[in-house]
């Protein structure tokens, strides 16, 4: 009988052994690079495995963020209600033209100074230092006439070639510009301004775009004639 109880024993062991190894075998095994890719992962901060993962999209965003400023920057001559232009253009189509932009400096007198830059098929070909209305009436009516501000942004249509002055403040030689765009202001054009920074109130312009040297005029006026311009771009406002 004692014989029969050990030998039932030892059987039951036996199958349970059997069991409990066939149940570990079938357990889904873990490959050594899952492994290690699971181990390195609960290593790293939560922010860093989140940046990485919208690493793709933010630079995507950043491409899509530079192309659209670049636009914007290439279309500033190709916008007409910003211009009071007649119709968008390509600059590098154009042929000859001029544009005036601020500098963002003034001269010792206070009065902004902005920059004259002469174009032909695109390329800039000269440029010169100028002023446009008098220090203390830069922030006045641009489109009433009388006001003494600087001329109004906008195309204008540049005259072949200059007429003789008729005050001493416009010097002996006036190149008229007309407005291709509606405003109140009349008789604009380049001259030299006699009185840069001279201390005797009449340093600047009635609203006129003034060169500070005769030496200037004498460049703007050979390039008009040579090259004859389409018209000015202002964009000083």
């Amino acid at each position: 009988m004692l014989l029969r109880i050990t030998l039932m024993s030892l059987f039951c062991l036996t199958v349970v052994s059997c069991s409990a190894k066939a149940e570990v075998s079938s357990l889904p095994e873990l490959t050594e690079k899952q492994s290690k890719n699971q181990q390195e992962k609960q290593l790293l901060p939560t922010n860093f495995v989140d940046e990485k993962e919208n690493s793709h999209s933010q630079l995507e965003n950043t491409s899509e963020l530079l192309q659209d400023t670049a636009n914007k920057q290439a279309k500033r001559f190709q916008n007409p209600a910003r211009s009071n232009s007649v119709g968008a253009f390509n600059p590098a189509t154009l042929g000859s033209y001029m544009t005036l932009i601020p500098t963002g400096r003034t001269n010792v007198l206070n009065n902004p100074l902005y920059e004259l830059r002469l174009y032909t098929n695109g390329q800039l070909v000269d440029r010169f230092i100028t002023v446009s209305g008098r220090a203390y009436t830069q922030t006045r009516n641009r489109h009433q006439s009388g006001t003494e501000a600087p001329l109004p942004d906008g195309r204008y249509k540049v005259a072949t070639a200059a007429t003789r002055g008729t005050i001493a403040e416009a010097g002996d030689r006036f190149l008229p510009i007309q407005p291709l765009f509606q405003t109140g202001r009349t008789f604009l054009g380049f001259h030299v301004d006699p009185s840069f920074e001279k201390n005797n109130g009449e340093d600047g312009t009635s609203g006129c775009i003034g060169l500070v040297s005769r030496g200037d005029l004498d460049r703007l006026l050979s390039f008009v004639r040579t090259y004859r311009p389409q018209f000015i771009d202002v964009q000083i406002q």
